[in-house]
């Protein structure tokens, strides 16, 4: 925005036609010579001065409705942003909460995801432990409701469960449910693979900015 336009948008509605007319183009002998066709112009130098105080004087002369209001950019651009608001929140229906649910339900029954209890006695640990590494943000738990807890076992292999450490601990506001998703569904950019299936010893710091990416979280 140039220094003028900042200053229009700051002045009051009595101000406006004033500022306008005093900004309009100059008016030119060339602008003059448009005429000549229609009429016999003697003094093209004065001829163009005399149209542009007609020109100011007719800006200046118009009224504008008295309830007009001149907004500051910041005004307009709250303005805007208030029209894209809806009017009520949306929730979601009971439609909508069942079919979520049932996805949910549906991933977690995945034969990969464990029980505790056995994902425990795999990795030959306690429980108590595994509970600490959850708490911890060490193993990535996934539950729905009172059906107990369930880790993916991809957590068993060092490189997998390294890049699920990497998200864990750099994403804290994030649900276990979108990291879970973000880590077993396909990317693009790895080749339509998973990154839990694309990633190797060398890969990781690629594959978890690859995830950083699709969860819109900047690590520095």
């Amino acid at each position: 925005m140039t220094p003028s336009q900042s200053c229009l948008w700051e002045m009051t509605t009595p101000k406006i036609l004033e500022f306008i007319a005093d900004h309009l183009p100059r008016v030119t002998v060339e602008d003059v010579r448009r005429f000549t066709a229609t009429v016999d112009i003697r003094d093209a130098e004065a001829f163009a001065a005399e149209l542009q105080a007609f020109v100011h004087e007719r800006v200046e002369a118009v009224e504008l409705p008295a309830n007009l209001e001149i907004k500051t950019v910041e005004q307009m651009l709250a303005h805007k942003a208030a029209a894209l608001r809806a009017g009520t929140r949306w929730a979601p229906g009971e439609t909508d909460i069942q079919r979520g649910r049932a996805v949910l339900l549906d991933a977690f029954e995945q034969p990969h995801n464990l029980p505790l209890a056995k994902f425990a006695k795999l990795a030959k640990k306690s429980r108590q432990q595994i509970y600490k590494d959850i708490v911890a943000r060490r193993l990535l738990a996934l539950n729905v409701g009172p059906r107990g807890q369930k880790l993916p076992d991809w957590q068993f292999d060092p490189v997998k469960q390294q890049l699920t450490q990497i998200l864990l601990q750099e994403v804290e506001g994030i649900d276990n449910w979108t990291i879970y998703r973000a880590l077993s569904e396909p990317l693009e950019g790895l080749g339509g693979r998973s990154p839990v299936d694309a990633v190797t010893p060398g890969s990781i710091d690629d594959v978890a900015s690859a995830v950083f990416n699709v969860l819109g979280v900047h690590v520095h």
